[in-house]
């Protein structure tokens, strides 16, 4: 039972490294801590991560740290929080919600990464540190059952291959019917059912020498639904009616070969190559209700290519540095078919003429990154630190092909083939200063920048859309940071605090603008260079142990992330267009914060110990657009505050052999939503709940 608080170590700066010696704002989640709240999938670390949003938690990946969110939606656009699986970069956001397969541990990296982890990680990274093989036959089974019928079997065994090698196989299964009931075709949606494989063999040829060779491979087939219309007051919120039953399909794997080279005098040599490749379906009723007006198929798939080397030094008394190469090469295909209904008749001539019609589109787009970097510290005497380092990066991106298909030229401008290239150097450096006031305390200090990628927006085929030009600029941050760091009661207590401000430039704004379709104000997707936004505020992670068995933790995220420049970003109302400067973010809740206990006590049965743990999310309101500040949009942009309630009770024996669990999640059944919006031909507000109060029990053996 636990009388003090565990050390959390982190690779955030490319070492193994205590995390409270890092200068950066970490929040970690170690197995025992992903079991107590019941995370199976990478998004449901968010209830406990107020730092960190999945946005409205769709299969497209939508995430968000500090506020700063978004997704790579198409082709040519990129996420803004970086995930990292063992050191190797996934690209696309649609990866995004990993199965927690063979986990060691995951960090949430907040704010800009832009020296280390460099390719855009400009509002944070995600970094996921998986259980690597080892010289013990070893191995673990899980298997899990709730309510919407859910379950999950899950194994891991490692078995030794000799002195000097190790095999460690992976495999989860997670099956869930849904919440939502479409009660027009009689099915149910929100559903999960999600297959994972991981193989891992290390290898230790020679004396300091580790190469590790892994693989691994996801296939989803998910009833995903993209939304319902705001339902009837007096109603059920989670029946809908919809002739289509939306759908989420994905595949992807990769391998991947680490080396790591002891080469004498303590420095070390990593090389981490990896090829990605991955494929999405995702199938929705564009309006949802139960006449076919437009049916849209979006087919993304990439490759990627990717390969790092670098050289840390020692840990002098007084310097120490890391350095190294990457490249990156990547290609995103999307493949689109919107497929209009009989509703299209309801619009007149000439819309109806789109009645029983498929129109597919094309789009592809290659990316190649190089880059360097360096990260040093140097030591003045046993209490100030200095660090910089900086990252210098050359990335050109070209529009291979986007071809569009629309026989009458209203809805697309007809493309054939179109190409475009872009290209762009970024240097981002940081530095910034340490104190280490005494082993438990350090008060650190930085400075630093950020860039995301520039690119093409390939949903732009309107004709005016496409007339004003589809590619956008890079987008750049600066961010400081004030922190500390401390544990005291003989590390019985922890408290890190860190304030940050965030400003970026040229900021890229997806969103929805208003068109002229069949006599009315209609929304139609634009990607572009907003201008400013600003996000300042203030983190704490605290955690007390006041008796042996009991810790008590909180974590708050205070966070200000509002556009302080976004010109005619508020639409038009009463004929005047509105600017949004001051809008909220998306999905950028002022206030967030997880409280929570967990209590352990031996029962003086049979070696057996119970613990308990409690925990409680609150999330005040958010938006979807920063149209929020025209009131046209208001209402249908806006999401109320919420608050949710996880609970876990784990019997186990004592040395860990075994533990039965049962656990809810929305414990108190609290209806709230996620994701709020207008459709795009009929513009009727649509809205998604979260999921209501699920219970389950998991029994886990280790052997």
């Amino acid at each position: 039972m636990q009388d003090s608080i565990g050390e959390i170590t982190v690779t955030a700066q490319k070492r193994t490294e205590s995390a409270q010696k890092v200068p950066i704002s970490i929040q970690s989640f170690g197995a025992a801590t992903l079991a107590e709240i019941n995370a199976s999938k990478l998004q449901d670390i968010e209830i406990a991560a107020p730092s960190l949003t999945f946005g409205d938690g769709s299969e497209q990946g939508r995430a968000g740290i500090r506020g700063v969110i978004d997704y790579s939606r198409n082709a040519g656009y990129d996420s803004r929080v970086g995930l990292y699986i063992d050191g190797v970069y996934l690209s696309r956001s649609w990866m995004m919600n990993q199965t927690l397969l063979g986990i060691q541990q995951v960090d949430v990296l907040r704010g800009p990464q832009g020296t280390l982890f460099g390719k855009n990680t400009d509002a944070g990274a995600l970094s996921i540190t998986t259980r690597q093989p080892s010289h013990g036959a070893n191995g673990e089974f899980e298997g899990e059952y709730g309510n919407f019928g859910h379950w999950k079997v899950a194994g891991r065994v490692n078995v030794p291959l000799g002195a000097d090698a190790a095999l460690q196989l992976s495999a989860t299964h997670l099956e869930d019917k849904g919440y939502y009931h479409n009660d027009y075709l009689g099915t149910r949606n929100q559903g999960v059912n999600s297959d994972a494989l991981r193989a891992q063999l290390l290898v230790e040829p020679a004396a300091g020498v580790r190469v590790t060779i892994a693989a691994d491979y996801v296939e989803d087939n998910n009833s995903t639904l993209h939304y319902t219309y705001v339902p009837t007051p007096g109603t059920d919120p989670y029946h809908f009616n919809s002739y289509y039953d939306d759908q989420a399909r994905r595949k992807m794997g990769g391998v991947s070969v680490t080396g790591e080279v002891e080469l004498g005098g303590g420095y070390a040599l990593t090389s981490i190559t990896a090829f990605r490749s991955g494929k999405q379906d995702i199938d929705f009723n564009n309006e949802t209700g139960t006449v076919p007006y437009l049916t849209v198929h979006f087919k993304p798939s990439t490759d990627q290519f990717s390969q790092e080397l670098r050289i840390a030094s020692p840990v002098g008394e007084h310097f120490d540095f890391v350095a190294g190469l990457y490249y990156f090469w990547g290609r995103n295909v999307d493949r689109t078919v919107s497929s209009y209904g009989a509703g299209l008749a309801y619009f007149g001539y000439p819309y109806s003429l789109y009645a029983g019609l498929d129109m597919p589109s094309h789009a592809s787009v290659t990316t190649k990154s190089y880059a360097g970097f360096l990260n040093a510290n140097y030591r003045i005497n046993d209490v100030i630190e200095l660090f910089v380092g900086g990252r210098l990066t050359y990335e050109k991106k070209t529009l291979d092909n986007l071809t569009t298909f629309d026989p009458y030229g209203i809805f697309t401008t007809p493309l054939d083939g179109y190409s475009q290239k872009m290209g762009d150097t970024f240097f981002t450096p940081k530095g910034g200063v340490n104190l280490h006031l005494s082993n438990d305390v350090l008060v650190f200090g930085a400075v630093g920048k950020g860039f995301k990628s520039g690119g093409f927006n390939t949903e732009g085929t309107s004709a005016t859309t496409f007339a004003a030009g589809i590619g956008f600029k890079p987008e750049t941050v600066v961010s400081y940071e004030l922190g500390l760091k401390s544990q005291f009661f003989g590390r019985r207590a922890r408290l890190n605090v860190t304030g940050f401000y965030q400003k970026f430039d040229d900021y890229q704004v997806f969103t929805f603008v208003e068109t002229q379709f069949a006599g009315a104000t209609r929304l139609t997707t634009s990607l572009n260079n907003a201008g400013k936004l600003v996000s300042k505020g203030v983190e704490v992670d605290a955690t007390l142990v006041p008796v042996t068995g009991l810790t008590l933790s909180g974590n708050y995220t205070y966070n200000l992330s509002e556009f302080t420049s976004y010109p005619g970003g508020g639409g038009i109302y009463n004929g005047v267009l509105l600017d949004a400067d001051g809008a909220q973010a998306p999905y950028a809740p002022r206030h967030k914060a997880y409280l929570s206990a967990s209590y352990t006590t031996a029962l003086g049965i049979a070696d057996l110990k119970l613990t308990g743990h409690f925990g409680y999310s609150i999330v005040s309101s958010q938006n979807f657009d920063p149209k929020v500040v025209n009131p046209l949009y208001r209402q249908a942009y806006s999401m109320a505050g919420y608050d949710l309630a996880d609970a876990n009770l784990t019997l186990a024996k004592q040395g860990g052999d075994w533990s039965v669990s049962v656990w809810s999640k929305n414990l108190f059944d609290k209806d709230y939503i996620k994701f709020a919006n207008m459709t795009a031909l009929l513009s009727n507000r649509a809205i998604m709940y979260g999921q209501p109060r699920t219970i389950g029990a998991t029994f886990h053996y280790n052997f």
